[in-house]
Order: C-alpha cells, then structure tokens, then sequence
C-alpha cells in the first residue's frame, strides 16, 4: 500500500503532467481553429459537440471506473485524448475538427471522476477522518500549474517554429506544433500512470463481479442525486459555472485579438499563464478562506461565484486589453476559490463505492451547462457580440449564488449533529 506521501507523489505529478499537455495549445486553440477555415458559430458547434460527447458518455464511463477500476478506465481516457490531439494536427475542415473534439469529449468522460477517485479512496483507506479540503486545494494547484506552466512553453513553441508554413496551410505550422509536444506528453503521461498507480486487490477482485452491475450503479447514482438536496443543489451550480467557464474558454481569444496581434503568440500564452497562476492562489487561498469562515464550504462558494460573476460583466465591458486581462484574471481566481469547496461538499455526501459514478454526474451535468453556454452563446457572440455573450454568463453566474447560500442553510444542521 502506499503511504500518504507517495499517494499525493504520483497523484500530483500525473495531474501536473495531464494538463500542461493540455494546456500548450491551449491559448492559441480557436485561433487555430480560425486559421483552419473555421468562423466563431463553427467553433462554438464543435465545442458544444465536445460537450454533448461528455454528456452521453459521462455516466456509463463512471459506472465503468466504479466497475472495473479507476487505472483502466485512466488509461483509456489519456489514450482517446492522444487520438484526439493526432486527429487535430490533420483537420483542416469542420467534419475533422467534430471527430478531433469527440475524441476528446470521450477523453475527459473516461477521465472525470476516475484517477480523482482512486486519489480520494487511497486517502480515506489510510484516514477514514480525513479532511479533503486541503488535499483535494492542493492537488488542484498542481493542475493549474501544469495549466500555468504549459501555457507559457505553449507561447514559446510558435516563436521556435516560425520558420514553418503559416497555419492554415500545412499540417506541421507554428500553432500546430503546441499540439506535437502535446501529444508527445500524453504518451508520456500513459507510460507513467501504467508504472506508479496500483490498484488494490480488492478492487481487482471486484471488478469481474462488478462488471455486469455497471446498470445497477448508474441506477443507484441517479437515485442518489434525487433523494439529497445538497448533491441537487451542487448540479445545478455546476451547471451555471460550466456554462459561464466555457463563455470564457471559447471566445476570449477571439476578443482578445481585436486589440492584439495574434501572430504575438507569446502575449497571448503570458495572458493564460497568468490566469492558471491565479488560479494556483485561488486554490490555495481557499484553505484559509474555509478556514476564517469556519469551513462553511457552501458561503465559500457562494462569495467565490459572486467575485466570478462581477468580473465577467466587467470583462464583457472592457473595450482595450490590459483592462480586460485584469478583468481575466479575477474570473480565474474565483473560479479557483470555489472548486476545492464544491469537491469537498460533493464528496462528504457520497459513499466510496459510487464516487466515480457521481462525480460523472457531476461532471453529466457541468457540460450540459457547457453545451449551452458553448452553441447558446456562440450564436450570441456571432450575432450580436462577445461582449454580449459574456454579459448573460454573469448574469446567469450571479443566479447561481442562491444555490450556494442554500447549500450553506441545509449542510450548517448536518454539521452541528455531526459534532455533538
């Protein structure tokens, strides 16, 4: 068994590694998308298809890590996401670009919940009492890390390929060697994930038996959902951020480039870089934030989304671009405040041996947000503005503040009766 200090080890290190492969193409993605032929509508279309993949496959996916264990089901995600990123570097129209991004989408439906739940199991087994506030903050920081740091090398790629085709024209261009290297860590990653994490027996011998019960656990997921308020609750705030967090991901960049040259890839991966930084001091301010607030995750999250929803009106607002870099970065802070909270009022309400399965409902029902947010605010954006779009994110994101407010009211009883 490994000890608490190797389980963080190997759970941070593959985390830092899984998204700085993602994020080297990270800020320059729709203006690769651009260069390829695609107009904003397309992308939004193909985004909300990523999101639609996520959705359908969220559930059955969980049920499967629960069934035949998180490692397998880990591993096949970083596969699909390597297909997904090889099928990138060859679109050069939108039915390519639609696979690229279904192979992504059942990527990270394989991935949500999966490797999280071993992390989280792995911990409980070795302290049943254990507070998961301040790991699941810290493993979120090595996340955003990976974002931060992946998105700066992502800027400096570009520079070092200049001498390649312009984008648009060939497969091998400035841009699309950010998603080369991307590739090249994915694999790596595989190879890791294939070496450190190990799976106890008794998940092993669960796994045949448990196999043909897949049903039954989804089953059981959605019934759990419906029988507590607060996992209720949580959904449906998992919706509005998800759908207010792709408003940003997908049309920044084109807003952005209005005021600055896209050739400047390295402005444009600094920018990033910034807000995944912030992100790493959100996520970390979060533990003594719960702290000072007595850990009433559900008030944490609350004053998280309020913080969010300002700073998208005032991003939306903003007609020159160092304004709306700071606009930017606030959003990522907030967003980062909230995530380790949310994580740990999730987890408190789940039993061990469904956790994937929920946390892919969680994960079902944040992309049901995205889709919306991704194809709703794309026609938005192509018709009228971004600036447009992201006025009814954080507008919609402020809604979402009761959510949390009543989430404080029902967990605050449950906690009194817990210490006494």
């Amino acid at each position: 068994m490994h000890s608490n200090r190797q389980i963080k080890r190997i759970y941070f290190s593959l985390e830092l590694l899984n998204w700085l492969s993602v994020a080297l193409p990270l800020p320059f993605i729709v203006l690769f998308m651009q260069a390829r032929g695609l107009d904003l509508f397309q992308i939004g279309l193909v985004n909300g298809l990523y999101a639609v993949t996520i959705v359908v496959l969220e559930l059955p996916t969980g049920g499967m890590a629960d069934a035949i264990g998180r490692k397998p089901v880990t591993v096949l995600s970083y596969i699909a996401t390597a297909l997904a990123s090889l099928t990138f570097l060859f679109a050069f129209s939108l039915p390519v670009f639609a696979i690229a991004w279904v192979f992504l989408g059942v990527g990270r439906a394989l991935a949500s919940g999966a490797l999280n739940a071993w992390f989280i199991d792995s911990l409980l087994e070795l302290d049943p009492e254990a507070d998961l506030q301040p790991a699941l903050a810290q493993a979120s920081s090595f996340s955003i890390a990976g974002l931060s740091l992946g998105t700066l090398i992502g800027g400096v790629i570009p520079k070092l390929f200049a001498f390649l085709p312009a984008d648009g024209t060939a497969v091998f261009s400035p841009l699309s060697m950010t998603i080369f290297f991307a590739l090249l860590l994915k694999l790596l990653n595989t190879f890791l994930l294939l070496i450190w994490v190990k799976e106890g027996k008794r998940e092993k011998a669960g796994a045949v038996f448990s196999l043909h019960s897949v049903r039954d656990i989804l089953s059981e997921s959605v019934s759990l959902a419906a029988r507590k308020p607060i996992i209720r609750l949580l959904l449906l705030g998992s919706f509005f951020s998800l759908l207010a967090l792709t408003s940003i991901e997908t049309f920044w960049q084109a807003q952005f480039s209005r005021w600055l040259e896209p050739q400047n890839s390295l402005l444009f991966g600094t920018i990033m870089m910034v807000a995944f930084l912030m992100g790493v001091i959100g996520n970390l301010g979060s533990i003594p934030l719960s702290q000072v607030m007595g850990k009433r995750y559900g008030l944490v999250a609350a004053l998280s989304q309020i913080i969010a929803s300002l700073a998208i009106i005032l991003l939306a607002m903003q007609q020159g671009p160092w304004l709306a870099s700071a606009c930017f970065w606030l959003y990522y802070l907030a967003v980062a405040l909230t995530g380790s909270p949310v994580a740990t009022l999730f987890n408190q309400e789940i039993p061990s041996q469904m956790r994937s399965s929920m946390q892919s409902v969680m994960s079902l029902v944040g992309y049901a947000g995205a889709f919306v947010g991704s194809v709703g605010l794309g026609w938005v954006a192509k018709q009228a503005s971004v600036a447009s779009a992201w006025r009814i994110a954080g507008a919609l994101l402020f809604i979402s503040v009761m959510v949390y407010v009543q989430i404080d009211r029902l967990a605050k009883p449950q906690e009194r009766l817990s210490e006494t």
